[in-house]
């Protein structure tokens, strides 16, 4: 075999080199030519340059689909083999087969014809029929809605500039939905004074985002910031039920799939086991998922269900918000109202008094609102007044503990 040798290989690559200088100067001197002759060519009369664009055909419609006809659904007649939860659903449910415990659909065909999101078909979503399978969990939830209604003041408030002076009371448990952007980024949530508001123990509730950024990542470093540690996640998936505007309008995102959930970190300060310390939490009396439409007026704005999740699972009085909405006051919360809501306060009352059917003097009188406010939800909103919350929470104490009784009325 013949073996070759560096001179020869020195030898062809001088020859390669050659060849394509000799290339690159041939084509440079036919670019020479070609821009010599462009030059020489005259300019095209100025008439043609005037001369109308000529108009492109208009595209064709595209042939529309055939049109079905619109079949209504056959009620099926009641089933008294059926125990009432089965029974209730094939009511509400047209496609449900009891014998199979399930429904006959492809939700995820539904979502291509259609735009409609699976979680839309979830049974028992709607918080009245969540446990309608569980009657005695309704009617644990039901005495503790009593509970928490007696123990609870009427809804304060006060503005964001006056955080400083919830100081030194201190809250069992903080709802946070932080107003991000870029003036107000997790740095500046951090540095806020959480650890001074913070009892021990106490819970925290910190919206988080979808999780398509850094939301979860920043938000439990924030948690740690202030003596947190995260121990649960609720997470609100969105439906699109009255919102559904049909297949391909879903908004962009870099996720393969439609991001349509929001995420609720839950931080935990101090000790608390749920075998000994049932005298400040209730857990597994309720969901860690909320499905909701959401509001099409504010996106940004989170799930009313959230209060009373916090509600049933903390046994605290002493409850506060911040970064809240006017629309958001509530009966046993302190809210601290993000900038430019406390103008909304007084228009947010008249609406729910409106609603509830309460003239202007009783809005304005605390005795008979507080009254009919248990019953109707509606509670005069009154400005954060330190020493008056102070006795009440004092007034309350159990064993030295403000905290919902399990027993309403005692």
């Amino acid at each position: 075999m013949a073996t070759v040798t560096v001179s020869q290989t020195l030898a062809s690559a001088n020859d390669l080199l050659s060849q394509h200088f000799a290339l690159i100067a041939r084509v440079k001197d036919s670019q020479k030519s070609h821009r010599r002759k462009l030059r020489a060519l005259p300019s095209p009369p100025l008439s043609i340059l005037k001369l109308p664009l000529v108009t492109s055909p208009k595209p064709s419609p595209p042939p529309s689909p055939p049109s079905s006809p619109l079949l209504l659904p056959r009620r099926k007649p009641p089933r008294a083999d059926l125990p009432p939860a089965k029974r209730a659903r094939a009511i509400h449910y047209e496609n449900y087969i009891p014998e199979e415990e399930t429904i006959r659909n492809d939700y995820s065909q539904r979502y291509v014809d259609g735009g409609e999101w699976p979680q839309n078909w979830v049974l028992g979503a709607e918080p009245e029929r969540r446990f309608e399978e569980y009657p005695k969990q309704q009617r644990l939830l039901a005495l503790k809605k009593v509970s928490v209604t007696e123990y609870a003041l009427p809804p304060t408030y006060l503005p964001f500039s006056e955080l400083a002076t919830l100081q030194p009371s201190k809250f069992d448990v903080i709802v946070i939905d932080p107003p991000l952007s870029p003036s107000f980024s997790w740095d500046t949530l951090q540095e806020l004074p959480l650890s001074a508001l913070a009892a021990d123990p106490s819970f925290v509730f910190l919206w988080v985002g979808s999780g398509a950024g850094d939301g979860l990542e920043r938000g439990r470093e924030v948690l740690a910031k202030w003596g947190y540690r995260r121990c649960e996640d609720v997470c609100w998936v969105k439906t699109n039920r009255k919102g559904n505007h049909g297949p391909g309008t879903d908004p962009p995102t870099t996720s393969l799939l439609t991001r349509t959930k929001q995420h609720c970190l839950i931080g935990i300060r101090g000790t608390v086991r749920r075998s000994t310390d049932s005298w400040f939490v209730h857990c597994n009396v309720d969901t860690d998922v909320i499905l909701w439409e959401g509001d099409a007026t504010d996106p940004t704005r989170k799930p009313p269900e959230i209060y009373t999740l916090v509600e049933n699972f903390c046994l605290g009085l002493r409850r506060l918000e911040l970064f809240a909405r006017a629309r958001s006051l509530r009966r046993g919360w302190v809210s601290v109202l993000a900038d430019g809501e406390e103008t909304h306060v007084q228009a947010v009352q008249s609406l729910r008094a409106a609603d509830a059917q309460l003239s202007p003097e009783q809005l304005l009188d605390s005795t008979t609102t507080n009254v009919l406010g248990q019953e109707l939800g509606v509670d005069r909103a009154e400005r954060w007044d330190q020493d008056k919350w102070e006795s009440a929470m004092r007034a309350w104490l159990q064993n030295g503990r403000a905290v919902v009784p399990m027993t309403p009325g005692k």
